[in-house]
């Protein structure tokens, strides 16, 4: 573990041995999460409609641990939400997405 993390330092092991090639900024940056894109800014799109239909789906309702009706109004509330609150809830629903997608494929929850 102390190879990954040393101190505060993720990626220890990765950031020793690019030293020599990468800049002095890159190499002291915090590490900092991948974000998908935000799906709920353009409903016409692919992952909105995707987002949609599943969440709205049965996918969802096959995870006993999320309560779908408060997630069908949260996405139908959506749309009247300042730019802001849409990119917060939309991770919050980008990460139900993933749950599904794992459902579907694994049956985590059964």
């Amino acid at each position: 573990m102390n190879q990954k993390i040393h101190g505060m330092t993720e990626k220890y092991v990765l950031r020793k041995a690019v030293r020599d090639v990468i800049t002095d900024t890159v190499y002291r940056r915090q590490k900092h999460p991948f974000l998908s894109p935000p799906a709920t800014l353009n409903p016409k799109e692919k992952l909105s409609t995707l987002l949609n239909d599943t969440l709205r789906g049965p996918a969802l309702a096959s995870i006993p641990f999320f309560d779908q009706k408060k997630v069908v109004g949260l996405l139908d509330n959506v749309n009247t939400m300042d730019k802001g609150s849409r990119v917060a809830n939309d991770q919050i629903l980008m990460i139900l997405l993933s749950a599904c997608v794992l459902q579907d494929g694994f049956g985590l929850a059964a």
